[in-house]
């Protein structure tokens, strides 16, 4: 499949839209983890037999893992469909960590914290958390502080106010507030600098090209080029705000958090924007393909991914 008939990840359709999430949540309700398990075993079965857009683009990344990686590598040898379906498996367990994460019931002690000294240099300070579709973000409701953070995600707008409603079902308390953008620039800045100056924080994905927009920029991921948006530096340059990279994942029996300080500042002077810009992207795509060959199956992009 090439580039120019691949779906984007906007074009994918959402396999039922909030149905799913809402259904596991009732079965979590009923039976817990095991009976959601049972049940995700068919679905996941399910889609994989008759999602080929997925299976190929989990195929590509998991051989390109293995590639990039060389002896290091996670995997004994090249990777497989079946090793596709494992990765969906991830992926289903991934959406009862979300469920447990929002109501809860994941407990601090589960958690091996990495650089959580970062955390606390910035509770109740403004900053910007950039993240990506790898592991759970929802696992930082289980990191407990001295204060009440309060979150505010930056999410693709034609999915956000049904996963609003979804939020309220899981935890109406939850102090969280899903903030509706389809591209980051000049206008969001300015909705959200007075939440930066009453101490709270600014989730933003770096790992998905705005809808609409050419503000992306070619940076090598896994050993091919890859477009990655701006949206997030760009922000970070008009807001003048600490900038975090935070990772949280699954990784054997327990969940890791990894918190990486990226800059105090980042500055994207006007003669040299372009290059300052490439230098901090390069930094954190560096970052994610380290997390990348610990833990292969978190990486929950099923769409192709790279340039070519």
């Amino acid at each position: 499949m090439t580039e120019s008939n691949s779906p984007q990840w906007n074009e994918i359709k959402e396999k039922g839209g909030m149905l799913p999430l809402t259904l596991m949540l009732w079965f979590y309700r009923l039976g817990g983890r095991f009976l959601c398990r049972i049940i995700l075993n068919f679905i996941i079965l399910w889609y994989w037999l008759f999602s080929h857009t997925a299976k190929q683009a989990s195929l590509l990344y998991l051989q390109k893992v293995h590639q990039f990686a060389e002896e290091q590598s996670p995997f004994p040898q090249m990777p497989t469909l079946a090793n596709t379906y494992v990765h969906l498996m991830q992926f289903g367990e991934s959406i009862l960590d979300k469920i447990e994460g929002w109501l809860g019931h994941i407990p601090e002690e589960k958690l091996n914290l990495h650089g959580h000294e970062f955390f606390k240099a910035h509770y109740q300070k403004g900053a910007i958390i950039v993240v990506s579709h790898f592991g759970n973000v929802e696992l930082l409701r289980a990191i407990k502080s001295e204060h009440s953070q309060k979150l505010n995600v930056l999410v693709y707008q034609k999915h956000a106010s049904k996963f609003n409603q979804f939020l309220k079902k899981l935890n109406d308390k939850a102090d969280v507030s899903l903030v509706s953008v389809d591209e980051l620039g000049i206008e969001t800045a300015l909705l959200l600098q007075e939440k930066l100056e009453q101490g709270e924080w600014i989730i933003v994905a770096a790992d998905r090209v705005p809808v609409q927009s050419d503000r992306v920029q070619s940076i090598p991921f896994l050993g091919d080029e890859a477009h990655w948006p701006q949206g997030a530096w760009i922000l970070a340059n008009l807001l003048k705000v600490p900038v975090l990279a935070v990772f949280c994942y699954r990784y054997q029996n327990n969940f890791d958090v990894h918190i990486h300080q990226l800059a105090d500042r980042i500055e994207l002077p006007r003669a040299t924007r372009m290059q300052s810009m490439q230098w901090v992207m390069r930094n954190y795509v560096a970052l994610l393909e380290q997390h990348c060959i610990r833990a292969p199956y978190q990486w929950f992009n099923f769409y192709l991914f790279w340039n070519k």
